[in-house]
């Protein structure tokens, strides 16, 4: 096992932290990954650390199946103090340093402009959209975690655990088929089949999803909802299509920058607008027409950002 100098962990620390926010530096974060094979080993070490810790730090529960619901939140929302960066990686050093005599060495899986399908050894197959990221960990690839969109087709394997965090939430029990969203402080859970459960630091309780429900959270406007949903439109997006139900309209317009490869703008006199409907995805700028004819908005176009106003 090779060692790293304490400056390579406070990077390392410092770029899992930012990858956590709305303004990550993915350009930037690539550069330093590729500036030394050594940063990448030491991101991995901390990813992995951060995913585990976040997964044995846990309480199960069960709750009613209710077909329509908003949920309660605590709201014990995760702080990084000033001195979090510098005491995570004191810990780390201690950790990376160790031979990793239980957890392999995570494994990284990223796209750009294009989807990108992974296959895993139990089985599991997952559709990793354009413009996002997954880290795969622990004995037996338990542990991932997601950053931006991907459909889930996970194997059942008795006696394994497997957990994925996303955004603020974390899913976990799973045998099933799903659909995950993280747009910023915004995450969506929407099952095809099976069933799983949900947990946050941020709910007051555990949500169990089944077929034909999604769950939704957000952090910026403190709302938990549970709803139903088709069960043929989860995932749709793999098909050229995005379907909505009273969706934010930032989340929408997150999710047509991503598919559609552009830059999209929303006036802050939007941003409590709601969206119900289905969009086609095979022409991002077609879709942003789309959006605005039938929410009668008006887009202008500065350079090469699209901005919708009133």
């Amino acid at each position: 096992m090779k060692e790293f100098s304490r400056h390579i962990v406070d990077e390392a620390v410092r770029w899992h932290l930012a990858s956590e926010g709305d303004d990550m530096d993915w350009n930037g974060f690539t550069d330093w990954l590729e500036a030394n094979p050594r940063h990448r080993e030491a991101y991995d070490q901390v990813a992995m650390a951060d995913a585990l810790a976040t997964v044995y730090d846990r309480e199960l529960a069960t709750v009613e199946d209710d077909p329509s619901r908003e949920h309660k939140v605590s709201w014990r929302k995760r702080v990084w103090p000033i001195w979090a960066g510098t005491a995570i990686a004191a810990s780390l050093l201690g950790l990376v340093l160790v031979p990793q005599l239980h957890s392999p060495t995570p494994t990284i899986y990223s796209t750009t402009t294009i989807p990108r399908e992974i296959a895993l050894e139990d089985g599991s197959h997952i559709t990793l959209a354009p413009d996002s990221r997954l880290v795969v960990s622990g004995r037996g690839d338990h542990v991932m975690e997601l950053i931006g969109t991907g459909y889930f087709a996970i194997a059942h394997v008795n006696g394994r655990r497997l957990t994925i965090k996303a955004g603020a939430l974390q899913i976990s029990d799973i045998g099933t088929d799903f659909d995950v969203q993280v747009n910023g402080q915004s995450t969506r859970v929407a099952v095809a089949q099976g069933a799983l459960t949900v947990t946050s630091d941020n709910l007051a309780e555990p949500i169990k999803l089944s077929a034909g429900k999604q769950f939704g959270f957000d952090l910026e406007s403190r709302r938990a909802i549970e709803t139903k949903v088709v069960p043929a439109t989860v995932g749709e997006w793999r098909t050229g299509r995005l379907s909505y139900d009273d969706t934010p309209l930032p989340v929408v317009v997150s999710d047509l920058a991503r598919f559609g490869q552009l830059r999209i703008n929303v006036s802050p006199a939007l941003a409590q607008r709601r969206f119900s409907g289905t969009l086609s995805i095979q022409d991002g700028k077609s879709a942003v027409k789309d959006l605005a004819r039938i929410m009668a908005i008006r887009i202008v176009a500065r350079g090469n950002v699209y901005h919708l106003e009133p």
